[in-house]
Order: C-alpha cells, then sequence, then structure tokens
C-alpha cells in the first residue's frame, strides 16, 4: 500500500507539471480524437458498403476498436516511459533513477503521466454506441458490460507485460526503438479489428509471439458473438496475471545485469 500512496504521489506531481500548459493538454487530446476518430470513420465506412467483413458487422468491429482504446490508454497512462524505454539507456539517464530509494520501475512508470483523455473520451463513445446498438438487437446483454471492464483490464496487463518484457531485453540490445514499433504500434493496430481477416501465419503470431489477440479478439468472441464459452474470460486474466509475473520477474533479472553508459 506504501508503493501504491508513493506512486499515485508521484503521477500526480507529474501530472500537475504538465497541466501548467492546459493548452497543450487540450490541443493534443484533441488531435488524437480526431485521428483516432477518423481512423476509425474510414474503416467502419468500408465495412458498413460491404455488409460486414468476414462475419463482424460495423458494431462489432466498433467494440473491439473501443476495447483497444481502452487498453491503449490505460497502458499509457500506467506505463508511458516503459515504451519509450531506450532513451534511459543510450543516454545513461537510468543511472540517476539507479540512485532513488525506491524500485526503478515505480519512477519509471510515474514519469510524464498523462491523462489519455482523447483515447478515453472516444474509447468511451464507441463502445456505448456499440453496445447500445448489440443489446437493442438482443444480441447481448447487460452482463457485456462487466465482462468489457474484465477484457479492458486484462487487455491492459497483458499489453503491460509485453512491453515491459520488450523494454527488459534493452538492458542486452540496448537499441529497441523498431522492436517496440513491431510489438506496441504494430501489434495494437493489428489487434483493433478481427483476427480472422488476417492470414494464418499472422493470427498465429498475435496469439503466441505476440498475444495481443488476447487483448480484445478473444474476449470479444464470448462478449459479443457468444463463441468459445465464458470461461474464456478468467482464462484470459488469468492468462494476464502469469504474463505480467513473468515480465516483472524478467525486469528483474534485467536490472540484475545493467551496465551503466558512465555518462
Amino acid at each position: 500500500m506504501s508503493w501504491i500512496r508513493i506512486y499515485i504521489q508521484l503521477a500526480g506531481a507529474s501530472l500537475r507539471s504538465q497541466m501548467q500548459h492546459k493548452f497543450n493538454f487540450l490541443l493534443s487530446s484533441f488531435l488524437v480524437l480526431l485521428v483516432f476518430g477518423l481512423e476509425f470513420v474510414t474503416v467502419s465506412t468500408v465495412i458498413y458498403k460491404f455488409g460486414g467483413i468476414k462475419g463482424w458487422s460495423v458494431y462489432e468491429t466498433g467494440y473491439m476498436f473501443a476495447v483497444m482504446m481502452f487498453t491503449r490508454a490505460f497502458y499509457r497512462m500506467l506505463a508511458g516511459e516503459v515504451n519509450g524505454f531506450e532513451k534511459y539507456l543510450v543516454q545513461g539517464m537510468l543511472d540517476q533513477l539507479l540512485l532513488r530509494p525506491m524500485p526503478v520501475l515505480l519512477v519509471l512508470c510515474t514519469r510524464n503521466f498523462r491523462p489519455m483523455a482523447g483515447e478515453l473520451v472516444l474509447g468511451a463513445t464507441l463502445a456505448g454506441i456499440c453496445l447500445n446498438h448489440l443489446m437493442a438487437s438482443g444480441q447481448v446483454t447487460l452482463w457485456a458490460v462487466p465482462f468489457t471492464l474484465a477484457a479492458i483490464v486484462s487487455g491492459t496487463l497483458i499489453t503491460l507485460s509485453i512491453g515491459l518484457t520488450v523494454a527488459t531485453v534493452g538492458f542486452w540490445t540496448h537499441r529497441i526503438d523498431d522492436l517496440q514499433r513491431i510489438t506496441d504500434n504494430a501489434a495494437t493496430t493489428a489487434s483493433q479489428y478481427p483476427l480472422s481477416i488476417y492470414p494464418q501465419w499472422m493470427r498465429i503470431v498475435l496469439l503466441t509471439v505476440i498475444p495481443m489477440g488476447f487483448t480484445s479478439y478473444i474476449p470479444s468472441l464470448y462478449i459479443i458473438r457468444g463463441e468459445l464459452g465464458m470461461w474464456i474470460i478468467p482464462a484470459t486474466m488469468t492468462l494476464a496475471v502469469v504474463l505480467l509475473l513473468g515480465a516483472l520477474r524478467f525486469w528483474k533479472h534485467g536490472i540484475a545485469h545493467y551496465q551503466s553508459t558512465g555518462t
């Protein structure tokens, strides 16, 4: 509990410093909302014109897109600097964090804390519209709401686990930006849509090597389509916890083998 309080205090201090520039925050949030919103409008227009994609309607696809928006937002809020960890290794900035009397990961996760307002607003809007339509058509019930919250939590933990694992690889390779573009940006974008639209090799990668398919696609099969069975929800949450514990253990191993740049 003491570490949680410290996290809240450090994150709050970081947020207050950033909110000194309110216009910058509002502008960046609006641009994120605009870019992702236009992306979904473009894709959904094509899906609507063709009457669906691989059996998925525009509302089902919109639901998946919304879940990924929440997952992306919470991951960037909780551990945004993990995604930019290369600079800490290359520029020697990690040495400064090692001098502090608290876990390095805790300090890292509270740096440049940002409320991802654009993604959260877009996610909430899309989820509300899509779930409301699916409930009105009788495809889902109110149980979809708590199941969706569970999917968002597990999806955030899975994304965090993947990001932390890639960051830890940097203790040996130092350069990880290109790898992060594949495991975070590319995999997240691909997971916004049903995996059934991709070739088999890509589906296998997104379910095994980079298990982003479990963030939205697998839970959505049960939540909005009634496939697989309710067991998939606790199974996905269990997988998320296992991946996170493994990533944290790998992180401790990487920290123990870190060699300073000497800068």
